[in-house]
C-alpha cells in the first residue's frame, strides 16, 4: 500500500499545475502571511490577534513548512511538526501512538484566489506534505481536522482514525485524528487518520 500511495502522490504532483517545495530562509515569512490571510478570511483570528499580519506559534521554529507556488505567486502552505511535543497532543491532552514516531501535519490553507471547485491546490498541498512526511522517514501523522478537510482526505484513499470528540480549535469545530500506513499484527493494512489545521 505504501508504494502504491507513494506512486500515486508522486504522479499527482507531476500533473499538478503548481509547484510545492519546502520553505527556505525568508520563505517562512511567506507561509506565516498566507496563514494570516486565511485565518482572517475564515474568522479563525481577528486583526487584533495578528497585528503584524503573520500567523505563527511556538511550533513553527522546528517545523517544516511547505509552500505551493503558482509561478511566482505563493498560494498555499502547510507544516509538519516533528516529535516530541505535537500540537494535537498538547491541545487534546493525549499521546498519539507510536509515541515519538508521529508527526503533526497542519496549518494547511489555500489563498482565496486558488480555492476552485476541484480543490486542486489543496489536494496538491496534501500530496506535498505527505511526500515530505515520508521523505523524513515517518509513516504516521496526526492533526486537528475540520469535517470538510476530513472528507477531502478520502480523495487519497486514506480513512481517518478519530482520536477524540470535536472541539473548537482555531474558531472552528475540528476533530483530532491520526493516519497510519503501517501493517497491523494480523497483516491487514490500517489506513486511518488525518492531518489538518493544527
Amino acid at each position: 500500500m505504501e508504494v502504491a500511495l507513494d506512486n500515486l502522490v508522486r504522479r499527482m504532483l507531476e500533473l499538478s499545475p503548481f509547484v510545492y517545495r519546502l520553505a527556505g530562509g525568508d520563505e517562512r515569512e511567506t507561509a506565516y502571511r498566507l496563514r494570516a490571510q486565511a485565518a482572517l478570511a475564515r474568522g479563525w483570528r481577528t486583526p487584533e490577534e495578528l497585528p503584524d499580519g503573520r500567523e505563527h506559534d511556538q511550533y513553527d521554529e522546528r517545523a517544516l513548512h511547505v509552500i505551493g507556488w503558482d509561478g511566482d505567486l505563493p498560494m498555499s502552505t502547510g507544516r509538519i511538526v516533528p516529535p516530541p511535543s505535537l500540537p494535537t497532543e498538547e491541545e487534546c491532552g493525549l499521546v498519539v501512538e507510536p509515541a515519538g514516531r508521529v508527526v503533526d501535519v497542519g496549518r494547511m490553507c489555500v489563498a482565496l484566489s486558488h480555492q476552485g471547485l476541484e480543490h486542486a491546490a489543496f489536494v496538491g498541498l496534501m500530496c506535498a506534505l505527505y511526500g515530505e512526511m515520508r521523505a523524513q522517514g515517518f509513516d504516521v501523522a496526526c492533526g486537528m481536522m475540520s469535517r470538510p478537510a476530513r472528507n477531502l482526505v478520502g480523495f487519497l484513499g486514506l480513512s481517518l482514525e478519530v482520536l477524540g470528540p470535536e472541539r473548537c480549535y482555531w474558531n472552528e469545530l475540528r476533530t483530532p485524528v491520526r493516519f497510519s500506513l503501517m501493517v497491523d499484527p494480523v497483516g491487514r493494512r490500517t489506513i486511518a487518520g488525518d492531518a489538518l489545521s493544527s
